[in-house]
């Protein structure tokens, strides 16, 4: 199966929470595996954050979730500030070069002085090759130091972040649209159960916001991915057959249809009257088929346990689906299911081992036994799950 070029095939986090450092390859499809608490959710809302400060700013970004010192590293011993830098891919459009790649990431403390701004971003650096060309920049505290854009670009308030500015060039404007472009999921059942008031064009959100603005595109535009959304709820739930969405009173409504028997009407269903389960999987699959994954708008999806309140039975349909997905969008998800791992033809290459060890979040490669267990049929990973075997592969090299 061809796979997708990932947008983003690397991601170094310094002091974010409970992750001391950490250096993660990704994949067209990475699934990070670990206990609860382990510190999964933190890698999701490190690259979470990233978008939102571009999207909006540093401070909303970081306001949000409490504040730099709700951020930064606090044990084993605090760290005043922390640092988040990829490697991507994005695209380039010349016939010799389709493709350029990109290094890009910041570091954000406290401020300096005190004053209005309680951080600064005390370096933030870019670079993108095409071949042989290189454009890159540097800043610090807000001050340019380096700039090879081909054109001035003033210097910046230091809380702010530079790229924005640079993105005004075509050279680093895909960057920016794949950075803004993430998006991250945590469903809540509430929100996804609710009426809400129609919002054309709109892209899921966090919570699960505009899921039926999203299967009403989805239906119109390119019916034939809503029959496979479909195909993969009925295989998840087998007694839905297909959603769509219906005007109410000037609100938006979700209709399951259960399925039928020859010349039954079937039997159909508000978002009220199905289960947790089934309203979840609507979304998981929502957020994997939307259009805007599948035209580019969006880059990268992220969800956060998939499988929850799902049956066992319906971990592989869920597999099958984050993988044909991934053909169209990078997918990247956090598991606590062995039974979502429970398959011989996983690729391990996909997956990254989570665990805590002495208060600090470890993400890496599934360890070598556990690789070769699994190369050579003697269990599933998903086996070795239940039975705690999998840990991250110690990392090697000068960054280790």
């Amino acid at each position: 199966m061809d796979r997708a070029v990932p947008f983003i095939s690397r991601v170094r986090l310094k002091n974010y929470k409970s992750i001391a450092k950490c250096d993660v390859r990704l994949g067209p499809l990475t699934v990070l595996i670990g206990p609860n608490g382990g510190g999964k959710s933190n890698f999701l809302q490190a690259l979470a954050l990233l978008s939102r400060a571009l999207n909006t700013t540093p401070f909303e970004a970081i306001d949000e979730l409490g504040g730099l010192g709700e951020i930064a590293r606090r044990a084993p011993e605090p760290a005043d500030s922390f640092s988040i830098d990829v490697e991507a891919t994005v695209p380039w459009g010349a016939k010799d070069e389709p493709w350029a790649t990109v290094s890009y990431g910041f570091e954000i403390g406290a401020a300096s002085r005190r004053g209005r701004r309680s951080f600064e971003v005390l370096r933030e650096t870019g670079e993108l090759r095409a071949g042989e060309q290189v454009w890159k920049f540097q800043v610090h505290r807000g001050v340019v130091v380096d700039d090879l854009i081909d054109r001035a670009v003033p210097d910046i308030e230091p809380d702010r972040l530079y790229l924005p500015a640079a993105a005004i060039h075509r050279i680093f404007g895909p960057l920016l649209a794949g950075l803004a472009g993430m998006r991250f999921y945590s469903f809540a059942l509430d929100t996804l159960r609710e009426l809400a008031r129609p919002s054309e064009g709109a892209l899921l959100d966090v919570r699960g916001e505009h899921l039926g603005d999203v299967l009403a595109a989805l239906a119109v535009v390119e019916p034939d991915l809503k029959r496979r959304f479909d195909a993969y709820l009925n295989a998840a739930v087998p007694g839905i057959a297909s959603v769509e969405t219906r005007p109410v009173g000037g609100y938006l409504d979700l209709v399951f249809h259960g399925t039928a028997e020859p010349g039954d009407e079937g039997i159909e269903f508000g978002p009220a009257a199905v289960s947790d389960g089934t309203i979840r999987a609507a979304a998981v699959l929502a957020a994997l088929f939307q259009l805007a994954a599948a035209d580019g708008r969006i880059s990268l999806v992220g969800i956060e346990e998939p499988e929850i309140a799902l049956h066992p039975a319906a971990a592989g349909v869920l597999f099958d689906a984050l993988t044909e997905a991934s053909e169209r969008v990078q997918v990247l998800v956090t598991s606590q299911s062995p039974d979502l791992l429970d398959r011989d033809d996983l690729d391990v290459s996909d997956v990254r081992a989570v665990s805590m060890q002495d208060g600090v979040t470890v993400i890496g490669e599934v360890d070598r036994a556990s690789r070769q267990i699994v190369k050579d049929k003697l269990y599933t990973l998903g086996e070795l799950m239940r039975t705690n075997q999998i840990t991250p592969e110690p990392a090697t090299g000068p960054e280790a």
